[in-house]
């Protein structure tokens, strides 16, 4: 009777662990990723965090963040959920059981700079990205292999405000032209 209740109470949480939906969290070969320049980003220190929810206006759970490959990569533009830090390739949807729908969004930054974040991305401050949103339908079946990704459009970091050339001040100026006088009168003599 003991193993039988065993065996029930096991079967039972088996079951229960199929009751989430998954995603492959992998963006390699899709989407890419690009610096606000347009080439595709690489570098560990930036980080891509992926957000879910049921619809656009309620992202608010999300995974580990990820970070980029390193720039030998061949895979460049895309993040390596797998590495040291990240959610793993393969993650768990929770609240979401299979067969139904989930609304995704991806924020990039660089992690390397100090108050940069998940909300300065969402709030799209520059140097950091954001990702249009897109909608994933997980497997019904809980033993499918799962995508996730494939919705997501490739995007670019937001630039930086634009370079305001330094321009010396006058006095700056006449001092040096008035140097340089010098340096031509000193020469003839």
């Amino acid at each position: 009777m003991n193993k039988l209740a065993y065996l029930v109470v096991a079967s039972a949480l088996a079951v229960s662990a199929f009751g989430q939906g998954s995603i492959n969290l992998n963006n390699r070969g899709l989407a890419l990723v690009n610096d606000a320049s347009g080439k595709p980003l690489t570098g560990t220190s930036f980080v891509a965090q992926v957000w879910y929810g049921a619809s656009a206006s309620t992202l608010t759970s999300s995974f580990a963040p990820s970070p980029f490959r390193a720039s030998t990569t061949t895979y460049p533009g895309s993040w390596n959920p797998a590495a040291t830090g990240g959610p793993g390739a393969i993650a768990t949807l929770t609240g979401f059981a299979p067969g139904s729908t989930v609304t995704l969004q991806v924020a990039v930054w660089d992690s390397a700079i100090a108050g940069v974040g998940a909300a300065q991305a969402l709030s799209k401050t520059a140097g950091t990205g954001l990702s249009q949103t897109f909608t994933y339908a997980i497997p019904a079946d809980p033993l499918a292999i799962p995508g996730g990704m494939e919705g997501l459009k490739s995007f670019n970091l937001v630039a930086a405000g634009p370079v305001v050339p330094v321009i010396p001040e006058p006095t700056t100026i006449a001092l040096g032209a008035l140097g340089a006088a010098a340096l031509l009168l000193r020469r003839r003599k």
